[in-house]
């Protein structure tokens, strides 16, 4: 029975990473605060600690908070598992994240680039060059893409008021989808809120629907991230980033335009690491833009083109150059039959 194969999507038996912060050794300087997706950390008497007022979200097993920390004062431990339900992932990996696996002296320059680029919330406010961005650029349009279509199109915008805009259109736009999927007593972050707050019952039937229709985006982590947005108003999307790419892709693209669009996106932020500056995907002004036409064409997405990412981009705050652990890359070797072959 199909409600049946999704009766596991509000609340599914999760084991969640533990945070870890070491009180002698944190500075409380907040970088890892900033830093973390889901905002599970908050600062009290200057130190780092766990924000206890969710039971719903925990760890997503990033590690930046880990990454920014110039003390080394937070570790993870354990990993992300759903145990049954719809999510059941707990059957995908071996248990355990690791470091790479080749030493760093026999790597190239660009594994290790690939290797230590991280997620960037943390930004200067020193605007970027404009031939720094078209060399950025200039790296995703040299991406493959299929039958050679390159169906991309870029947006740079680099006033202060209209990213200001597009972070508030995600607010107001995302405010409602946190108020179809998640604990009421959980959307303002203001309210110390009950840590074993439920949902209510139109809830409880609603979201085996919308997890038919929007998949992913309606997996608790992805929740968690839009209530880090929709909690607090004063939440910047853009992390003060002094520039964001809008990237585009043309909708009449060969074989559609996820794969094309993925592959320039990551030639771009590879490139900008590169340079030594940070970046960051936001997926969520896809989903906020949608609302808006008279807006979007004001600032140049009109036909036949649509968004497809967006990224900030900017100088980082403190070291960027971290590598974290990763889960154990899922193999299935089928190697030559012939090469026992007796002849």
């Amino acid at each position: 029975m199909i409600l049946e194969h999704y009766r596991q999507t509000t609340l599914p038996p999760t084991q969640f990473p533990e945070l870890w912060v070491d009180s002698d050794k944190c500075k409380g300087c907040g970088r890892c605060v900033k830093a973390c997706p889901i905002q599970l950390l908050t600062l009290v008497n200057n130190k780092a600690t766990s924000n206890e007022r969710y039971d719903f979200f925990r760890c997503i097993n990033c590690e930046n908070c880990m990454a920014v920390c110039p003390e080394n004062a937070i570790r993870v431990d354990g990993d992300y598992r759903v145990k049954k339900g719809y999510w059941k992932n707990d059957n995908l990996f071996d248990n355990g994240k690791i470091y790479p696996e080749f030493p760093e002296k026999d790597l190239t320059e660009t594994e290790q680039i690939i290797y230590k680029r991280r997620s960037i919330r943390l930004y200067k406010k020193k605007q970027v060059p404009k031939d720094l961005i078209r060399r950025i650029i200039e790296a995703g349009r040299y991406a493959p893409s299929a039958g050679n279509n390159q169906p991309w199109k870029f947006i740079v915008i680099q006033d202060k008021e209209i990213i200001q805009k597009i972070s508030q259109l995600c607010y107001q736009t995302l405010k409602f989808a946190t108020y179809l999927s998640l604990p009421h007593e959980w959307l303002d972050k203001k309210n110390t809120g009950h840590k074993n707050a439920s949902l209510k019952t139109w809830q409880e039937i609603l979201l085996p629907f919308l997890v038919m229709f929007y998949k992913g985006d309606a997996d608790q982590r992805a929740r968690g991230g839009v209530n880090a947005v929709t909690s607090d108003p004063n939440f910047d999307t853009t992390f003060g980033a002094p520039t964001l790419i809008l990237i585009l892709s043309d909708k009449r693209a060969i074989g559609g335009t996820e794969l094309d669009l993925g592959i320039c996106a990551q030639n771009m932020v590879i490139a900008a690491h590169a340079m030594g500056l940070g970046t960051c995907y936001v997926g969520l002004i896809d989903q906020a833009l949608r609302f808006h036409a008279q807006f979007k064409k004001e600032i140049g997405i009109t036909e036949p083109f649509k968004i497809t990412t967006a990224m900030t981009l900017g100088y980082p705050q403190g070291t960027i150059d971290t590598v974290v652990r990763r889960e154990k890359a899922r193999i299935h070797w089928i190697e030559s039959r012939q090469k026992n072959k007796v002849v």
